[in-house]
């Protein structure tokens, strides 16, 4: 493979990874009519309970190459996330960061000590461990960049997920997250990686939700309602760059053996 500037595939990877992949869920991949091209971002927008979190989990599972496939999470642990993918039996040799135990590690507990020696006053050894520890969230904790440096850093047609960025919206400027969202867009599509991002629609505003839809090359929003007694799950897909004959409602539901499985279809273009 040749510079970023002058890159080339492998003959043999354009036969092996085709022009698209899985979602990982084959019911979806047929109602997508082939799967998701490669070199698509999906922004996924989500509603609390809609199984956003599975889906995600699902979309890392087809796996094509596990080392060059990264699920990223920042609210659950490794210990739960690979719980799941024993459940359904999907491959565990992928790669795995959890940033939101990272970061308890890496800021809270630092912030803790700091706050336990403010309350407690100082000894001798307090004072050699300042002198070697800082205790405030600084440049050397900026999860963005460093999200953002791994992603650029995988190969082509790499496979990634982020569950979810609301971590990054609520602790740095939205104009810098959608940046850095754009940044790795661009090496999604030059890489013909697939990359794959949930957000709450609670955290973000109609303008910030606007802009990385433009971004995205695809949109899907995750919503939860009820019907009568019962909670119903939907996924609407609002955006499919260059076939707008994809845009649909579908009804899903949660099985053990398949995980998200649509239901019915509802084509809105």
């Amino acid at each position: 493979m040749a510079s970023k500037d002058n890159l080339v595939f492998d003959s043999d990877d354009e036969e092996y990874f085709g022009e698209a992949g899985s979602f990982g869920v084959p019911k979806f991949d047929i109602e997508m009519r082939g799967g998701i091209p490669r070199g698509f971002t999906v922004v996924c927008i989500v509603e609390t309970g809609a199984g956003a979190e599975l889906f995600a989990k699902q979309f890392s599972s087809p796996a094509e190459e596990p080392e060059n496939t990264l699920y990223v999470s920042t609210s659950e642990s490794a210990k739960e996330i690979l719980r799941v993918f024993h459940k359904y039996g999907w491959p565990d040799d992928i790669n795995v960061r959890t940033i939101g135990e990272e970061y308890n590690e890496r800021v809270l507990e630092k912030e803790l000590q700091a706050s336990r020696y403010r309350l407690q006053g100082f000894g001798m050894k307090d004072i050699q461990t300042l002198a070697q520890t800082r205790f405030v969230d600084d440049e050397s904790d900026d999860f963005l960049t460093e999200l953002t440096n791994e992603i650029m850093t995988l190969k082509p047609y790499f496979r990634a997920v982020v569950d979810n960025m609301d971590f990054f919206f609520q602790r740095n400027d939205h104009s810098k997250v959608v940046s850095m969202l754009r940044m790795m867009q661009a090496h999604t599509q030059m890489m013909r990686g697939l990359l794959l991002m949930t957000v709450s629609k609670d955290t973000i505003t109609k303008a910030t939700e606007s802009e990385i839809s433009m971004i995205a090359d695809m949109v899907l929003r995750f919503e939860v309602f009820m019907v009568g007694t019962e909670f119903e799950t939907r996924m609407v897909i609002k955006k499919f760059r260059n076939a707008p004959e994809n845009l649909a409602v579908i009804t899903y539901r949660v099985t053990p053996e398949e995980g998200i499985t649509p239901e019915t279809v509802q084509r809105i273009a």
